[in-house]
Formats: C-alpha cells, sequence, structure tokens
C-alpha cells in the first residue's frame, strides 16, 4: 500500500509541472505556428507578384521599395492574406532600405512608409524589425517572444528570396495580453482542480484498499475458525459487497463441507454396523446349526417320557419342559433366520389393510393389559411394492415392544400411516409411525438400539429391531426412532417412493 501511495503522489506531482509547462508551451507554440504560416503565405503572394513584374519588364516592389506603386501593391498584398486572421498583423521588410513597408495592422487599416507607420506600436514595430532583419540575416525563418507590460508579442519572419539573394523578409506579428505564464490565474485554477481530482482519486483508492484489507482480515479469521467448526459462519454484513459474496460462498461451503462429513459419518457407521452383524451372523449360524440337532434330541426324549410316565408330576415337569425347548427352538429359527441373507418375494401389498390386520392380532393382549389401540389411518388404499410377511413381521416387533413397554401401567399406542410428497414430484414416501406413551429410552439406548443382542427386556433376545432394521433397509426404506425417558416413544419407518406403486 506504501508503493501505491508514493506513486499516485509522484503521478500527481507530474500532472501538476506537466499542466503549467505544457498550458504555456501548447498555447504558444499554437499562435507560433499560425504565425510562421502568415508569413510564409506573404512571402509566397510577394514572390508571385515579383514574378508577374519581371514577365511584364517591370521592376519588383522590394528592388524599388521607396516608390509609391511598390509601397501600394505591398500594402494591398498584406491586407489580403492577413485581413481574415484575427488579431494578426504583417508586412515585409526591405533590406536595400532597412524598413517596413506595406504594413497591415489589425485596425485593418494600412500604413505607408512615408507616413511613419504610426498605425503599428513602438513595441510591435521594434520586434517586427529585429525578426525580420534576423531572418535576412541568417537566411531562415525566425521567430521571437518578446514579454512586455501589456502581453507577449510574437513575431515570426520569412526571408524572401530573389536567385540565390535575399532582397528582405514577409513578417507576422500577434499579441497576447493574456496566456498562461502572463495571466497565471487560469492556470493555477486548472492546475489546483486537476491536484484535488488526484488526491481525491489516491484518498478513494486508500479508502477502497482499507475497506478489502478489513474484510480479507475477517475471512482469514473465519477460514481459521472453519477449520475447527464447520458449523461457525463469517460475518461481514457492513463490508462492501464484493467481500459479502465472498462470505457467502465461503459460508455456503462449509455448510455443504459439514453436510458432507456428517453423512460420511453416518455411513461410515452403518457401514460398521453391517460388518458386525455379517460377522455376527456368520458365528450365529453356526451355533444356531449346533444347538438345533441336540435340541430335536432332547425333545425327543423328552417326549417319550411324558409318554410313558406314570406319575402326575413327572407328566407335568415334561410338559414344562417341553415347553421351553418350544422356546429355546423359536429362539434359535430367529437366530438362523438373522444369519441368513435376506431375500424379497415383493408383491403390490395394500399397506393399510397390512397395517390394520397387524393391530387387530394384538387387540386380546392390549386389552388384557389394559393399552388403547388407536389408529390413523386414510380413507384410501397405500398399494405398495413390498413383502408381505417380513414387513409383517417388522411391524409384530414394534408393536410387541410398544405393548411390554406399557404392559405394567397401560397407557395408548397410535398408528398413523401418512404418505409424504417431494418438491411436487408425483409419488413419494410412505410412512408408518408407531407412538405409544410407556416408559421411553434415553439416548444412550436409543442409539443401541438396533444392535444385535442388545435388549433391556429381561427375557429378551435382542434380535428383533436389528432384524426389522435389516429388513426395512432390504426394502430401501429407513426406521427411525425418537424417546425420551418416562415420555414414551415413537417410532417411524419409511418406504421411499421409488418403490411406491
Amino acid at each position: 500500500m506504501g508503493t501505491l501511495v508514493v506513486v499516485l503522489s509522484l503521478a500527481v506531482l507530474f500532472a501538476i509541472i506537466a499542466t503549467l509547462r505544457y498550458t504555456k508551451s501548447a498555447v504558444l507554440g499554437a499562435e507560433q505556428k499560425r504565425l510562421t504560416e502568415a508569413a510564409r503565405n506573404l512571402a509566397q503572394e510577394y514572390e508571385e507578384r515579383a514574378d508577374t513584374a519581371r514577365r511584364n519588364s517591370q521592376q519588383p516592389p522590394l528592388d524599388n521599395p521607396d516608390a509609391a506603386a511598390s509601397q501600394e501593391v505591398m500594402a494591398l498584398v498584406s491586407h489580403v492574406v492577413l485581413q481574415n486572421l484575427e488579431g494578426v498583423g504583417g508586412g515585409f521588410y526591405a533590406s536595400s532600405s532597412d524598413a517596413l513597408v506595406g504594413n497591415f495592422y489589425p485596425t485593418g487599416e494600412t500604413s505607408l512608409e512615408g507616413a511613419e507607420n504610426r498605425d503599428i506600436p513602438d513595441t510591435e514595430h521594434q520586434a517586427a524589425v529585429q525578426a525580420a532583419r534576423a531572418a535576412v540575416s541568417m537566411r531562415a525563418s525566425c521567430e521571437k517572444v518578446i514579454t512586455s507590460s501589456s502581453g507577449l508579442v510574437l513575431v515570426s519572419a520569412i526571408p524572401i528570396r530573389d536567385g540565390y539573394s535575399i532582397v528582405g523578409s514577409a513578417w507576422a506579428i500577434k499579441r497576447l495580453p493574456d496566456v498562461p505564464g502572463a495571466n497565471r490565474f487560469r492556470a493555477y485554477l486548472i492546475t489546483a482542480s486537476l491536484a484535488a481530482a488526484a488526491l481525491a482519486s489516491v484518498l478513494l483508492t486508500l479508502l477502497v484498499i482499507r475497506n478489502l484489507q478489513g474484510g480479507v482480515r475477517k475471512i482469514e479469521n473465519g477460514l481459521q475458525t472453519l477449520e475447527g467448526n464447520l458449523s461457525s459462519r463469517i460475518d461481514t454484513s457492513e463490508e462492501p459487497a464484493e467481500i459479502q459474496h465472498i462470505v457467502q460462498a465461503i459460508n455456503r461451503l462449509g455448510t455443504t463441507l459439514k453436510e458432507k462429513m456428517d453423512y460420511e459419518k453416518q455411513m461410515e457407521g452403518q457401514l460398521r454396523h453391517a460388518e458386525r452383524l455379517a460377522s455376527l451372523g456368520r458365528l450365529v449360524a453356526g451355533v444356531a446349526h449346533e444347538v438345533r440337532n441336540p435340541l430335536a434330541t432332547i425333545r425327543l426324549r423328552v417326549q417319550m417320557c411324558r409318554r410313558d410316565a406314570v406319575e402326575a408330576k413327572v407328566k407335568e415337569s415334561c410338559s414344562i419342559a417341553l415347553e421351553e425347548i418350544e422356546r429355546l427352538n423359536g429362539i434359535v429359527n430367529r437366530l438362523l433366520n438373522f444369519a441368513r441373507p435376506i431375500q424379497l418375494e415383493l408383491e403390490p401389498v395394500d399397506l393399510r389393510s397390512l397395517v390394520r390386520e397387524r393391530i387387530q392380532s394384538f387387540e386380546e393382549f392390549a386389552l388384557t393389559h389394559r393399552v388403547q389401540l388407536m389408529t390413523n389411518l386414510p380413507s384410501r388404499n397405500f398399494l405398495t411394492l413390498i413383502d408381505k410377511d417380513r414387513m409383517a413381521q417388522v411391524f409384530d416387533n414394534i408393536i410387541q415392544n410398544a405393548l411390554d413397554a406399557m404392559s405394567e401401567h397401560g397407557g395408548t399406542l397410535s398408528v398413523t400411516l401418512a404418505s409424504h410428497t417431494k418438491n411436487n414430484e408425483k409419488g413419494g414416501d410412505v410412512s408408518v409411525e408407531f407412538q405409544d406413551t410407556g416408559e421411553g429410552m434415553d439416548a444412550a439406548v436409543v442409539g443401541h438400539a438396533f444392535d444385535p443382542f442388545f435388549t433391556t427386556k429381561p427375557s429378551g433376545t435382542g434380535l428383533g429391531l436389528s432384524i426389522s432394521h435389516e429388513l426395512v433397509r432390504a426394502h430401501g426404506g429407513q426406521i427411525q426412532i425418537e424417546s425420551e425417558q418416562g415420555r414414551g416413544t415413537n417410532v417411524r419407518v419409511t418406504i421411499p417412493s421409488s418403490l411406491t406403486a
């Protein structure tokens, strides 16, 4: 920034000096050029008349300048050539008589030598004689600028040739009473205006640079903050619009990066969960297979014992043992189902009818445990492409968990079926929401709700929600749990629009 200030300051100084120099030299140069051109026209006009006089066997005017006819001819030439040039006077100089002849002055009157050139002021007369003599002696054009109390006097003289000899010169003169340098007020005014404009440009540039530097510093600090917290935002509401556009783009980038990182973390968690399930599934499959065969043998032996028993107590004990064996066999079957790859048999199913059917199957249990079942099902059908038995298994697991959570004190289970459109597009998601008024769960329990073998029930296996989660994912949907300790649980199953028939 310091370098820029120095450069701009030097530019202002140069502009001031150049204005003073250029204002005076430009005006004087232009006027001198006009006078030189006028003197050259006088010389050419005289030379043409001299050639005409020679062809007519007459003497050229400057050869006999004292003759009245010669003076009249030269005065006429001066008047013709200079009459349309405002403020310009001129005439001729005769070397033989060392005098000005045929003079024309801006008053419009001609002056003869016998009248002693009284129409030309003394200052102009002296300047014209000096320039005319110099042009003759130097045999080249001569220009002079003379300063007087009333302004500047500009003179230009051109030598007149007669063969190889110089017989005199033609001269032109003009007084400039008010030009830059003689009257400097106008020049100073122009210079001051230019300097003020340049200074204003410098100040404006410095102000813009200062504002931009402040915005850049805020952006740098904001980027450092974003490195540690992508949720932070850079506030530059008081900065220029250009800085605000950059900041808005950075804030959008931070938001996008955070969303992508959160999504990657979620996908990473799901991948780890899937890997654990795969490993656990292989282990479970092996254990269940090894347990199943001995369990079948035990059941057969107990059945034979109950058949051959005589005492009633023995028969009763055998019956209890068979019930426990059947419960273990059910657990083994669920383990095997958990271990097997999920293969869906998709078919068009009315989801509304399926939900009502599963709710009705639990009505007797709900009545026994003082649980009220409420449904909010639209009147129209919801035809979806799903595996009916697998989705029924999902709903049964969720309903059973809700009833178990309210079995001690009773409560209410509300089931809601709804559709959701996306951006006014055709189709949409279909969701089934189960909301109970049971004990609820804290955040730690909710975080492990879908983990295999994780359960809060004394007699639970911890496979119901885990299997339900995998079945819903196999349908391309998702299952979500929202719960709070002492305030119930809300489980939502969503089937994406891509599978909605």
